[in-house]
């Protein structure tokens, strides 16, 4: 873990517009930390506009992806809930999940035609643009989504979902779509809250045969970030 945090450092410190600040190797290792109050601040610096800034996929993005990766891999954290930047709480492995689908939703090809609406220029001209290094990670980010699909907490279950959903999209991982669909389905038929059942309804909907992925789906209502 220690090697994944200085690669993203050493991946920050070559961005000219970075602003180095001596508090986030400290802070991104606190995402292994025991105590929620490091988890937290770990968590604060994930979300630091030096991975992605609209409309900017960052070479530091690639490294952060992998960290999370092997965060969820090792299912940091156990059960100890956190609030988010945002205010959304939720155990550490649903927060990183989260991270991800904003990251997956951040390299589709909706981001990629708005690039080229504000930049003149597609940002997958360059062969070795972050973004297409960000997008070779995408099955391992649906990878990481699936594992969790069945977890006991609803609100992971829902991230997982909601990350699957952005990267079933991509035509290499259309042949989940019906997986995907059935876990929606399912969260759907056991879930009696009224905002839930509706991020529910929008997902499963997007998965149906006759759905055109034009905009992202909004699985994230105002109504569930205190929940």
């Amino acid at each position: 873990m220690r090697n994944m945090v200085d690669d993203i450092m050493r991946a920050c410190e070559t961005d000219e517009y970075w602003l180095p600040d001596p508090d986030m190797r400290a802070s991104l290792h606190g995402l292994v930390a025991d105590d929620p109050r490091s988890v937290t601040v770990g968590l604060a610096y994930l979300w630091d506009r030096s991975f992605i800034e609209y409309p900017n996929v960052f070479p530091s993005a690639v490294p952060a992806v992998r960290y999370v990766l092997a965060l969820l891999d090792r299912r940091v954290g156990g059960d100890m809930v956190i609030r988010s930047p945002d205010g959304r709480l939720r155990p550490l492995r649903g927060h990183l999940l989260t991270w991800l689908s904003f990251v997956a939703e951040a390299v589709g090809d909706v981001r990629v035609r708005k690039f080229v609406e504000l930049a003149g220029y597609s940002p997958l001209e360059y062969p070795n643009s972050a973004w297409h290094a960000v997008r070779r990670l995408r099955s391992q980010m649906y990878d990481a989504a699936a594992a969790f699909l069945d977890d006991p907490d609803a609100g992971v279950r829902q991230e997982a979902i909601t990350v699957a959903v952005v990267l079933v999209r991509v035509s290499e991982l259309a042949v989940h779509r019906e997986r995907i669909a059935a876990a929606a389905r399912a969260f759907l038929d056991a879930c009696t809250d009224p905002v839930r059942r509706r991020w529910a309804d929008e997902a499963f909907c997007e998965l149906s045969p006759t759905y055109i992925a034009d905009e992202p789906v909004r699985t994230q209502p105002e109504l569930d970030r205190m929940n």
